[in-house]
């Protein structure tokens, strides 16, 4: 197993039944994200805050329950941010057991060089809004270089040999029309669409939010499975 990892973890589940599709997994969370979605639930996360915990302790304790395990999620905050991800993929998969990894796309070098390894059986990626500067940016509180968006669609589509396209529905924040041009961008996708809730918010103003109505999502898009 190799040693020294450059991956700052945050937090760790030792089994989930909801973080991979009929997976029992462990999970782990890293510190640090490069988006600010103001209507994020792990914002203590995606800030970096809080130290970080042992990699060791948590990857032998992966080893000791790996025969109980379906696989490992790698989780954020942002894991393709964290110099050690290919790393910490390469030391879970030498313990027999699969790799997911969830991220927000915004590193398509890091994508590819983990598929090119072998390193990641599934890759769930968010999909924020519509693939424009403007729109991005309102969803995630910061200027995103859409392009390296589109970039990671097209090597996730081509490359992954599992994968899904997330968007978390945020009344206060998409429109209508954001919704029919995203399952228009992404038609014969694997592509869930999951209801924002106003707990743990990144920004405050976001707790007192409108949630979001899965009955209005499930009229609106027929067919697209929501989420929540």
């Amino acid at each position: 197993m190799e040693k020294n990892i450059d991956f700052a973890a945050g937090g760790y589940l030792p089994a989930s039944f909801l973080d991979w599709e009929a997976h029992i997994c462990a999970v782990i969370f890293c510190l640090g994200c490069n988006f600010r979605c103001p209507w994020c639930h792990n914002g203590e996360l995606a800030l970096g805050r809080g130290e970080p915990l042992g990699l060791a302790q948590i990857l032998a304790d992966i080893k000791r329950r790996a025969a109980f395990l379906d696989g490992v999620v790698i989780s954020g905050g942002e894991p393709t941010l964290q110099p050690g991800l290919p790393a910490l993929a390469r030391a879970i998969t030498a313990l027999g057991l699969p790799v997911k990894l969830d991220t927000n796309g915004s590193r398509p070098e890091v994508i590819e060089k983990l598929l090119n390894e072998g390193l990641v059986e599934h890759i769930a990626m968010d999909v924020k809004a519509p693939l424009d500067a403007a729109s991005y940016e309102r969803l995630t509180g910061t200027r995103v270089n859409v392009e390296k968006i589109r970039a990671s669609v097209e090597i996730i589509k081509s490359r992954a040999p599992s994968y899904e396209f997330r968007t978390t529905y945020v009344p206060a924040l998409h429109t209508r029309e954001d919704l029919l041009a995203l399952r228009e961008a992404l038609r014969g996708e694997p592509w869930f669409v999951q209801c924002f809730k106003p707990n743990n918010c990144l920004d405050e103003k976001f707790l007192t939010a409108e949630a979001a109505k899965a009955e209005y999502l499930r009229e609106l898009l027929p067919g697209v499975v929501v989420r929540g």
